[in-house]
């Protein structure tokens, strides 16, 4: 089992709906990966707080009026710099729970009868909410914060223009190896944008640490972008680079069928 298809089977498997089967595969990923076991905790807990809370009548107008109000709250609070979200993680979470909780209320109002106009409203919303934590965690002083908020991001469902600069941004300007590493795997769910291919290219020719160029060699070698090769000959022939990377390098020049 991989991380992604853990993702996809959080809800059933804290609501208990896994076949025992299952469950095994999902236990056994997560005893053997830590990334994985401090996110199934945290949504552990978040369950269990939601099993505490009593649970009326759903109501999607009530629903989507606070969420409303949220929203503004929320907003007040980020002026005069509207564009730039100011939350610290602790809102984030708490927002990050909040989306937990309203896609739970949303799947049992909408199954097995099709949504109405009202839950599939609060939907956007709530995929929006998403994208403002994912957004809001990649913007963190901390680096385990920021690596969360990128992985946070390729569980997102069409991911915004918004989000994917945000990727970028991280690719080119993050600190932290780890997280630029990570940007580099979210983004290759949108390898087919220009700007995404562009951005690889440029890091890639300004980058000095050896797992990140790799990374970025691997990156353009699998979309087969032939305007890399410039990039991949200079950095194949450059004295100063790792000579693994080097030849990488010439390795990727070779898949791109083009002459080193």
């Amino acid at each position: 089992m991989r991380c992604e298809e853990l993702s996809e089977r959080h809800a059933d498997y804290l609501a208990g709906r896994l076949s025992d089967t299952e469950r095994a595969a999902v236990q056994r990923h997560v005893a053997g990966c830590p990334a994985c076991q401090k996110e199934t905790e945290f949504l552990g807990g978040i369950w269990t707080a939601l099993g505490e809370l009593p649970v009326p009548e759903p109501d999607s107008r009530v629903m989507r009026a606070r969420l409303e109000a949220t929203l503004h709250r929320e907003q007040q609070l980020a002026r005069p710099a509207p564009r730039r979200l100011q939350w610290n993680y602790a809102l984030a979470a708490s927002v990050a729970a909040g989306v937990l909780a309203l896609g739970f209320v949303i799947g049992r109002v909408s199954h097995p009868t099709p949504p109405t106009p009202d839950v599939a409203q609060l939907s956007l919303e709530v995929r929006d909410l998403k994208h403002m934590v994912a957004l809001s965690l990649m913007q963190q002083q901390s680096a385990s914060e920021r690596l969360k908020g990128v992985s946070w991001s390729g569980q997102l469902e069409g991911p915004s223009d918004e989000v994917v600069t945000a990727l970028i941004e991280t690719l080119k300007h993050d600190e932290n190896v780890n997280v630029r590493l990570a940007s580099i795997d979210a983004l290759k769910r949108f390898a087919e944008r220009d700007d995404v291919r562009r951005a690889a290219i440029d890091v890639l020719q300004t980058q000095r640490a050896p797992l990140v160029q790799m990374a970025l060699i691997d990156f353009v070698v699998e979309t087969q972008d032939q305007s890399a090769a410039g990039a991949l000959r200079q950095l194949s022939g450059d004295a100063e680079s790792d000579q693994v990377v080097r030849t990488r390098a010439a390795w990727g020049l070779e898949h791109l069928g083009v002459k080193s």
